[in-house]
């Protein structure tokens, strides 16, 4: 055991210093070419800012022009402040706009403007005065813009443009933010492509390569390794294997004379079938690692922009709101997950991983292709429940094979292979999925969500192996639905997901999905800003997600991280409701997002040793289908019952009621935790 355990432990290593290297250089690369362009960008934006500023003055002084030469007063124009407001309207670097006298008398003003105190015009006037650049003057961390109106000759008046100094710095500092996220998701990529492809086809076929020479070492013949790829590591595989061939065809080419020496060959070796060799496989945890992460990034594209989306296809009706509509295909999506769960595992039992994730990802592929052509509601409904169906067999498939594969030493680690995939194709979807809506439009990102499906589908069938059926149905084992009955029968079962897996559900749907943004467009952030901040909850879990699986592991601290991540996901929703800036509402993400990656890695590891019982009784599977089924109801609840407490008591009494009430539930656990704990008591026999 602690030989193949330093194994794997020295293959992850080489894995991740091959993975380093050209990661360092993709990214140093665009990293140059980024600053390059960031640069230049800088030098023409506030040129371009100025352009397009006196742009909208002469637009705006064209119709005081037309109403001098029609011989209407320039000081009669009654609906003058009216048309100021309209014109200053969806220019972001625009204050105000005002209008004034050739003496410098203010005669119109926008809204803006209007808000100000009256000596405030008579500085921008004194600021034009002394400044040396003729046409605009600084002043209290502003530009005004000086435009004359001229009307046969003369000049009527003049336009005052407030411009925003600070909006410059601002989209240049998002923009850094975009391409900072940008080398974020690259890196995150290519460490994701780098280290799977390194594990399927150098570190697996070596393994194979070393299993295959020990059984020959031990005189056992029978088996040899399929090769799918051309590559140095599979030729040598293969290589092997034909050795391998050729003995059992010289075994079966032996006649009837040499019976005693077959006898006697017999003892010593193994020999097998030379038309039909027994496969030899060694399933590991991170065999659907690579398809799994490129079939939950195209599934993640479309999460940035999936509310406007659904908006744009709204038809006012006399039965349901608009945002009763928005959040219908949510529960949809959890519905159709819950009822394709238990399939994942029929299949995997019947067919093969393999076949499993084929079977999910055909109506995944349709649906998101579908869906980016949808006209109505109500299909876009329908393409959606297909969509979550697929996704639903999917996932739980990989939870399966990951949790069938892994040993019991590193059964955290081997958890953050599936947290840790799912993760980065969540950092990398909400990322490059909007900046292709943004581009392309909505129904060209879809199609390029469902290619990425296509691609995990080849990937599945060039890298993944055919294992066969994990076992088939024996007699008198209870069907999958008595089994599920059976588990929820269990109290503490149900007790233990009711308290470990429901609260950190409902934190991620009710307070990250729902909550969240409607609380930070309440404060005056864009929608871009939402997008960046939201980001840090899936960067610290990226980051937290291995290290977390190495520790519980290591440590055995398995049930010390569920509880202190708890915690913290607690605290940080209470964080949340009284942070006034951007940085402790960061803060207050990234400590949810810590707090989820140290409870929801360990906690599908320690069901098996929690509840050896049911597992020896009902299956792993179907605990773990059960588990997985109840974790997406609190998924389900969580935007309904954040929609409930934000509608009777307001946004921080509602994000105080989930925050204590995580609390309070992370200390249930840890008491139910402790019980579980003591040794079972033992009646004292009387005395005689």
């Amino acid at each position: 055991m602690s030989s193949t355990t330093n194994d794997g432990s020295l293959s992850r290593s080489r894995i991740w210093k091959v993975s380093l290297l050209p990661t360092l250089l993709i990214v140093a690369t665009l990293v140059a070419a980024s600053i390059q362009a960031s640069r230049l960008f800088e030098q023409s934006l506030r040129p371009d800012l100025r352009a397009k500023a006196e742009t909208l003055a002469q637009t705006v002084a064209l119709q005081f022009h037309r109403a001098a030469d029609l011989g209407i007063p320039v000081n009669r124009l009654g609906a003058a402040d009216a048309y100021l407001d309209d014109a200053a309207q969806g220019h972001e670097e625009i204050r105000y706009i005002g209008f004034a006298s050739p003496d410098g008398h203010l005669l119109y003003a926008s809204r803006d403007l209007k808000a100000k105190p009256a000596s405030f015009f008579d500085k921008v006037l004194k600021a034009h005065a002394l400044e040396e650049a003729r046409g605009l003057a600084r002043l209290d961390g502003d530009l005004d813009l000086v435009h004359p109106v001229v009307s046969r000759g003369r000049v009527i008046g003049q336009l005052h443009l407030g411009i925003d100094a600070t909006y410059a710095e601002q989209r240049l500092q998002e923009i850094h933010t975009d391409v900072l996220i940008t080398l974020f998701v690259t890196a995150l990529v290519t460490v994701e492509v780098l280290m799977a492809l390194m594990g399927l086809l150098v570190i697996r076929p070596l393994r194979l390569l070393r299993r295959l020479l020990e059984l020959g070492g031990a005189g056992d013949f029978t088996r040899q390794a399929r090769v799918r790829l051309h590559d140095e590591a599979t030729r040598a595989l293969a290589s092997a294997g034909r050795l391998v061939r050729g003995l059992n065809r010289r075994h079966a080419a032996l006649d009837e004379r040499a019976a005693p020496e077959l006898a006697t060959l017999g003892e010593r070796f193994r020999f097998g079938d030379p038309k039909a060799p027994a496969a030899l496989e060694e399933p590991g945890t991170s065999d659907l690692r690579l398809p799994l992460f490129v079939f939950l990034f195209g599934s993640e594209l479309s999460r940035s922009f999936w509310p406007l989306f659904v908006k744009r296809l709204y038809q006012p009706g006399p039965y349901f709101s608009e945002s009763f509509m928005v959040a219908l295909p949510m529960s949809l999506w959890v519905t159709a997950m819950v009822v394709c769960t238990p399939l994942a595992g029929r299949l995997l039992n019947t067919r093969s991983s393999r076949v499993a994730m084929l079977v999910g990802m055909v109506p995944a592929g349709l649906g998101l292709f579908m869906t980016g052509l949808a006209s109505s509601l109500t299909e876009l409904f329908f393409w959606r429940v297909v969509t979550a169906g697929g996704y639903g067999i999917v996932t739980t498939t990989a939870l399966l094979h990951v949790a069938r594969t892994s040993k019991q030493s590193h059964g955290a680690r081997s958890m953050g292979v599936f947290v840790g995939a799912s993760t980065a194709a969540s950092v990398c979807g909400t990322a490059i999925g909007g900046i292709l809506a943004d581009r392309i439009g909505y129904a060209a990102t879809f199609g390029v969500a469902s290619a990425l499906v296509g691609l995990a589908m080849a990937l599945v069938l060039l890298l993944a192996p055919d294992l066969g059926p994990v076992r088939a149905r024996e007699e008198g084992e209870p069907r999958a639905m008595a089994a599920y009955l059976g588990i929820l029968k269990r109290g503490r079962v149900l007790l233990f997901i009711l308290l470990a897996a429901m609260p950190a559900r409902l934190v991620l749907t009710g307070f990250l999905f729902y909550l969240t943004p409607l609380r930070l467009h309440a404060m005056g952030f864009t929608e871009a800003a939402i997008g960046r901040l939201m980001m840090g909850y899936f960067i610290v879990t990226v980051f937290a997600t291995p290290v977390v699986s190495l520790l519980a592991d290591r440590h055995g601290w398995h049930r010390g991280m569920m509880l202190v991540g708890g915690g913290l996901s607690g605290l940080g929703v209470l964080l949340f409701a009284s942070a006034g800036g951007s940085w402790q509402l960061l803060a207050a993400v990234l400590l949810v997002g810590l707090g989820q990656a140290l409870a929801a890695t360990p906690l599908l590891a320690s069901i098996p040793p929690l509840f050896a019982e049911e597992c020896a009784g009902f299956g792993l599977d179907s605990l773990l289908s059960v588990f997985r089924m109840i974790e997406r109801v609190g998924s389900l609840v969580g935007p309904l019952l954040a929609a409930a407490l934000l509608g009777a008591s307001g946004f921080v009494r509602s994000t105080h009621v989930i925050g204590v009430g995580m609390l309070a539930l992370t200390a249930g656990l840890a008491a139910y935790l402790f019980l579980r704990s003591l040794p079972p008591t033992t009646p004292t026999p009387k005395a005689p």
